[in-house]
C-alpha cells in the first residue's frame, strides 16, 4: 500500500515522500484496520517533522499523520467490543499515527463512529482542532480565577484558524473574546462566519486602539496565543496585572516575546497546552462527553470547518506548501 514518510531531516517540503510499504499481516486483539478516505496535514504534523534530531538506520520508514477519516475493513480479536464496532462502519481514527496512507491500524478506542450527516471533510478535522480548544479553556481555567474571566476580556490570536473560530463559539456564554488577525480581509471573513465576533487586524497602525476599544472597559486577562513568536511582546500594554498567556502552539518560533521582568512585575502566568494530555489528563466519561459535544457542534455549525484544498498522496509536498500558504482560508488534505 502507498504512505507517506519522512526520509530525512529537513524541511517538510523536502523531506515527505509517498512509497509503497506492507500493509499489517495480521491485526492483534483489540486493532481495527481503517481504509483511510481522507486525512488532514495540521501545523502539528509539521512541527514534528521539523523536530526530528535524526533518523536512526535499520527502522522502519517514519509514516506521517496523526487524523484521519475512512472506513473500518477489519477487526481484530475483541475489537467490536469498543462501541459496537462493525465492518463497514465510517469513523474517525484519533488519534491515528501515520494516517498519510491508505490505510491505518488504529487500537478500536481511537475509532470514532461518525454520523451519516457529518461529511468527510468536516469529520477529518474535527477532533484534534476540537479536543485543542477544550484543554486550551481548560489550561485558562487553571491560571485565572473564575471572578476575573468573567469580569475580563480574552484576546484570541490567530482569529483566523478553525481553534481560535472554536473558542469564540465555546466562550460566548459570559466570556468576552477578541480576535485579533493579521489581515483585514481574513478579520471580515471571521467576522461574518461568527455573527457578533470582534476582531481586530495587526495590518492596521492602530490595531492595539481596536483592541482597547473592543474590550469596552473590560481589562484583558488572558491571550491565547496560536502563533508565538515575538509579538506577544507587543500583546503585553494590553494586559491587565495577572492576565494569564496561554501558548498552544509555536508556528512562530519558541521564543514568546516577553522576558522576565515583565513577567515578574506584572504576575503574568505563562502556561503551555498542548492536545495529546487530553488522552492522559482526561476520564473515559470526559472524552466521551467531548466527543460526543464536538460531532454535536460540527453537525450544528458546518461552516466553521472549511476546505482550501485536497491533494493526492503524491502530491503531498505541494499540499504541505498549501497549509503554510499567507492567507489560507480553510483545510488542506490528503485523499489517498
Amino acid at each position: 500500500m502507498k504512505a507517506v514518510v519522512q526520509n530525512a531531516v529537513g524541511e517538510p517540503t523536502d523531506v515527505l515522500d509517498p512509497i509503497e510499504i506492507r500493509g499489517p499481516a495480521q491485526l492483534a486483539p483489540g486493532e481495527v484496520l481503517v481504509d483511510v478516505t481522507l486525512a488532514p496535514v495540521h501545523h502539528g504534523d509539521l512541527q514534528l517533522i521539523r523536530a526530528l534530531p535524526d533518523i536512526p538506520k535499520d527502522t522502519d520508514p517514519i509514516r506521517r499523520g496523526s487524523e484521519a477519516v475512512g472506513i473500518v475493513r477489519r477487526l481484530g480479536a475483541g475489537a467490536e467490543a469498543h462501541g459496537d464496532l462493525k465492518v463497514g462502519d465510517r469513523v474517525i481514527a484519533f488519534p491515528s499515527a501515520g494516517a498519510w496512507a491508505e490505510s491505518i491500524v488504529i487500537p478500536a478506542s481511537a475509532a470514532i463512529p461518525v454520523p451519516s450527516s457529518l461529511d468527510d471533510e468536516t469529520a477529518a478535522q474535527l477532533m484534534i482542532n476540537y479536543v485543542t480548544a477544550l484543554m486550551i479553556l481548560r489550561g485558562l481555567r487553571k491560571s485565572v480565577s473564575e471572578d476575573l474571566l468573567r469580569k475580563g476580556a480574552m484576546l484570541v490570536t490567530g482569529a483566523g484558524s478553525v481553534v481560535a473560530q472554536l473558542l469564540h463559539m465555546l466562550v460566548r456564554e459570559g466570556l468576552a473574546p477578541i480576535g485579533l488577525s493579521r489581515g483585514r480581509a481574513s478579520a471580515a471573513r471571521v467576522m461574518a462566519a461568527l455573527d457578533g465576533a470582534k476582531i481586530a487586524a495587526t495590518e492596521d497602525t492602530d490595531w492595539s486602539t481596536q483592541v482597547a476599544s473592543l474590550a469596552e472597559d473590560r481589562k484583558i486577562v488572558e491571550v491565547l496565543d496560536c502563533v508565538s513568536g515575538g509579538r506577544v511582546g507587543e500583546y503585553a500594554p494590553l494586559l491587565s496585572d495577572d492576565a494569564a498567556i496561554i501558548a498552544y502552539g509555536a508556528l512562530g518560533g519558541a521564543d514568546l516575546g516577553i522576558g522576565a521582568p515583565d513577567i515578574v512585575a506584572r504576575q503574568f502566568v505563562i502556561r503551555g497546552v498542548v492536545f495529546t494530555r487530553w488522552f492522559t489528563d482526561l476520564t473515559t466519561d470526559q472524552k466521551a462527553a467531548d466527543i460526543r459535544s464536538a460531532i454535536q457542534l460540527a453537525m450544528d455549525l458546518p461552516s466553521l470547518f472549511r476546505t482550501s484544498g485536497v491533494y493526492p498522496l503524491a502530491d503531498v509536498r505541494n499540499a504541505v506548501a498549501a497549509v503554510e500558504a499567507p492567507q489560507r482560508d480553510g483545510f488542506i488534505f490528503l485523499k489517498p
